[in-house]
């Protein structure tokens, strides 16, 4: 079974697990708890309460902008990402917009294999572990 959720304290530590296996500046303690006061934050679950991913997302009338998504690994490539446009369009989105490293091959071929349309790139957007900078690309979809 697979349930969406918001996200409670008591989370917060499986999140910051995922968190430093999928990112090269994951989110701290405090970063992580200051998201979840300002923004949307949903979590998903499967089986016996096990966490296998999130999602963090601002919600301005009827479009998101999702600020970050991140699934265990174990869990890619499983569809899993594809819950996310389903929960957005149950509670009333109408457009979401997102940006993703220009080096993510995986998520970009999710985003346009989604039906996200390429709507330009945000240059040096990204901070690499040297202290270089990455370009994103922008993406948004109509629900």
């Amino acid at each position: 079974m697979f349930t969406i959720s918001n996200l409670n304290k008591k989370d917060y530590g499986k999140i910051l697990k995922i968190e430093k296996t999928l990112f090269i500046n994951p989110m701290t303690l405090i970063e992580l708890s200051n998201f979840s006061k300002q923004q949307c934050f949903h979590i998903w679950k499967i089986d016996i309460g096990k966490i296998i991913g999130y999602v963090s997302f601002f919600k301005i009338k009827d479009e998101a902008e999702i600020i970050k998504i991140g699934i265990d690994k174990f869990y890619q490539r499983k569809n899993y990402g594809s819950h996310v446009i389903s929960e957005m369009k149950r509670i009333g989105i109408k457009k979401i917009f997102l940006e993703v490293s220009i080096e993510n091959v995986e998520a970009i071929n999710f985003y346009l294999k989604s039906g996200f349309y390429k709507t330009g790139i945000r240059k040096e957007y990204y901070k690499q572990k040297d202290g270089s900078r990455i370009d994103a690309i922008t993406f948004s979809l109509e629900l």
